[in-house]
């Protein structure tokens, strides 16, 4: 199997570790497709380091460049329209959507939420409007539960929903009077 690319420009580069640099160097030993496209990578980078471009040639394509950018990118301050003179386009049918939308929610916000409607007792529930001694209740602490307040089968019954194996003796019976 040949090498790629990648890996070829690494190894031509001088940046590939150990163990890969002497597999790809002893593959090239015995693989001329892979010496012939190494030979192929080294020309191209020795042709890239050669072209360098001087000043006075970077000068005209810098100034074109940077004037393009200036006059497309980076509006001038007069180009700015203040906020209260922007025309503004809005077509017909989301002017109109959003009109209905409003009409609906004050007519709904009236119909629930008027103190008259019977609506206002669903949404809001618990809220009385004349409030008196008859919607009033007081909440106390109840006590905590002890041992003494279940029966031995509800205690029982407990112990088997939570997965206990309950084994019940019988010592001694004593008839109730």
């Amino acid at each position: 199997m040949c090498v790629d690319d990648e890996l070829l420009s690494t190894f031509l580069d001088g940046e590939l570790t150990e163990p890969w640099k002497t597999q790809v160097a002893e593959h090239l030993g015995y693989c001329s497709a892979c010496r012939t496209r190494l030979s192929q990578l080294q020309q191209l980078s020795e042709r890239l380091t050669s072209v360098t471009l001087t000043e006075d040639e970077m000068a005209a394509s810098k100034d074109r460049v940077l004037a393009f950018f200036e006059t497309t990118k980076f509006p001038t301050a007069t180009d700015k329209v203040p906020f209260l003179k922007r025309r503004f386009e809005l077509k017909l049918a989301p002017a109109l959507l959003s009109a209905a939308a409003f009409v609906v929610v004050v007519v709904g916000a009236f119909v629930f939420f008027s103190p008259n409607s019977p609506h206002g007792q669903e949404i809001l529930p618990g809220v009385v409007a004349p409030i008196d001694s008859e919607h009033i209740r007081q909440v106390t602490d109840l006590p905590k539960p002890t041992l003494d307040m279940f029966s031995l089968e509800q205690i029982i019954q407990h112990l088997d929903a939570m997965g206990y194996a309950v084994k019940l003796e019988v010592k001694a019976v004593t008839p109730i009077e």
